[in-house]
């Protein structure tokens, strides 16, 4: 993964996360619609990553949580 992250074997926690099916479908479609294939797990830590950013980004410029749920 990107920003500096380097993780060892003891640096991983592993989660069970229970997906909606359709959208286990939506992210195989995006995935599959890429130049180079990359596996699922890959695929929703770079979505996790992004939104960690965006929440960050969001916190920096002074936004509150609530103005930045997408209900503007």
């Amino acid at each position: 993964m990107g920003k500096g992250f380097k993780t060892t074997e003891e640096d991983v926690a592993a989660l069970t996360v229970r997906v909606p099916r359709e959208l286990v479908i939506d992210i195989d479609r995006e995935r599959n619609g890429r130049p180079v294939r990359v596996p699922r797990n890959t695929w929703i830590l770079e979505a996790v990553v992004e939104k960690l950013d965006r929440e960050r980004q969001s916190a920096r410029n002074g936004m509150r949580r609530e103005e930045d749920d997408g209900q503007k």
